[in-house]
């Protein structure tokens, strides 16, 4: 009864983590919100000649934000428990989103501590504290369970996309006014569509705080009896759904000893290791690419097709894409190896994002580019998603699960980096490179971190790389 109790609970912390996750994967739903939002500052606020590319810059501090904070989230997690910190970087995010409903009617520069740092310091804060919690309860399958929590992360988009589009676009008027300095961009003008910019933020802040509330009350440690007591470990384990996606690992715990975990690193020991650096190398070069599609498929899209609800539809499947990866990838870590994983994630997002420039437009191609441009951004998605369950779980691999979340919080630092190159290279390189320079020079990037991956030599305790 016990051992059932123990592995309801451990789902039931798993189902917290999802819902918490929810709410910061929103941070996706930036390229969605970035026509709306850029068109009502153009508009009604300051400045009047705001262009996508500088609008970037949301994003770019909401991910400088992440990774500043993520680390102290960690910290603040190991006094006071991960559910209170998952609601407090959750009500963070949550209060700067509602405040936006005054900054957007202020300037873009108001926005940009409301909308932007403030949002991304509280997704850093909630970031990691349900994903060491989730590893406490199934310790043996820390691939899967992060995937299965970051599911929550990239899923949030899938839902409020949608949910953005129905309310503040739901006649799917498509952006018909030209910038003279950039034709390539197209804004709205249509009050029906701007008038409501400011009250969604209000809404959308009130229902992220009820759900990472909910969440968080189902967030809890396993008690240290459950932790302690490997007969009652090893059948968290063995859930049912997990056995079928790693047989031969289940069969050790069920005839052998144990695996040993890695031994425990500090921060301070972590950062003298090569590897930390590697790894921290590795996810600035992708989180390139990550700023880069995530804030501007929808422009590029509305260059080749011109329907709003269709563009909407793509970002949500492409949440599907990016909630269903992160658990595949986790998984492909947990068979093989992380460096096979990244390997072929690098591999595939460069394959997606060197022929992505080939959709035709709507125009000549008909139905034909509609096909193409939502395969290929959904195979972007699926691709990149897989950053955010095989960094955590390399660091949980390789430095150990006592520090794991203020380790990975540290990991997680080149965030703040990438958001920043990531937007000064957007911002001042666009005009200069255009489409295909940029997917050129972020896909170049992917691949040095591809070709790092690949001298990437952790092992585990069988001396198996992790």
């Amino acid at each position: 009864m016990a051992v059932s109790l123990g592995k309801y609970r451990g789902w039931v912390a798993v189902l917290g983590g999802v819902l918490v996750h929810l709410t910061l994967g929103t941070i996706y739903t930036f390229g969605n919100m970035t026509p709306y939002l850029t068109s009502y500052i153009r508009q009604n606020s300051s400045p009047p000649n705001l262009t996508y590319k500088v609008a970037v810059w949301v994003f770019s501090l909401q991910g400088a934000g992440q990774g500043l904070s993520m680390f102290v989230g960690g910290y603040i997690s190991r006094r006071i428990g991960p559910r209170w910190t998952a609601l407090l970087g959750g009500w963070l995010m949550s209060a700067g989103v509602a405040l936006t409903y005054f900054t957007v009617s202020h300037s873009f520069y108001a926005i940009l501590a409301t909308y932007g740092f403030m949002f991304g310091i509280g997704i850093g804060i909630a970031y990691a504290p349900p994903l060491a919690c989730a590893m406490k309860w199934m310790p043996e399958k820390k691939g899967l369970v992060n995937g299965l929590v970051l599911a929550g992360f990239g899923g949030g988009s899938f839902i409020f996309d949608q949910v953005q589009t129905a309310f503040l676009n739901p006649n799917n008027l498509s952006p018909d006014v030209e910038d003279p300095a950039d034709p390539s961009s197209k804004y709205f003008d249509n009050n029906e569509i701007l008038d409501k910019v400011p009250v969604s933020f209000l809404l959308l802040g009130g229902t992220y705080a009820a759900l990472q509330l909910i969440g968080a009350l189902l967030i809890a440690d396993p008690p240290e009896k459950l932790e302690a007591d490997p007969e009652e470990q090893a059948p968290l384990a063995r859930s049912p759904s997990l056995d079928d996606l790693d047989i031969q690992e289940d069969r050790i715990f069920q005839n052998g000893p144990k695996v040993p975990e890695a031994k425990s690193v500090s921060p301070g020991e972590m950062l003298r290791r090569r590897e930390f650096y590697m790894l921290w190398l590795m996810f600035f070069m992708n989180g390139n690419a990550v700023v880069f599609i995530s804030t501007l498929w929808k422009a590029f899209g509305q260059t080749k097709i011109q329907d709003d609800h269709f563009l909407a539809l793509v970002g949500a499947f492409s949440a599907v894409l990016n909630a269903l990866g992160r658990p595949f990838w986790g998984w492909l870590a947990d068979r093989y190896s992380f460096k096979v994983s990244l390997m072929g994630l690098c591999t595939s997002l460069i394959f997606f994002m060197m022929t992505l420039i080939g959709v035709p437009n709507e125009s000549s191609a008909g139905a034909g580019a509609k096909v193409m441009f939502f395969i290929w951004v959904c195979g972007i998605f699926g691709s990149f998603c897989g950053n955010f369950s095989l960094f955590p779980t390399a660091t949980a691999k390789t430095f150990g699960p006592e520090y794991v979340a203020v380790n990975y919080g540290l990991v997680f630092t080149s965030g703040v980096v990438s958001s920043l190159t990531g937007g000064i290279i957007t911002s001042a390189l666009m005009s200069a490179l255009g489409w295909f320079g940029m997917f050129s020079l972020v896909s170049g990037m992917t691949a040095i971190s591809g070709v790092i991956a690949f001298l990437f030599k952790a092992k585990n305790a069988q001396g198996r790389d992790i």
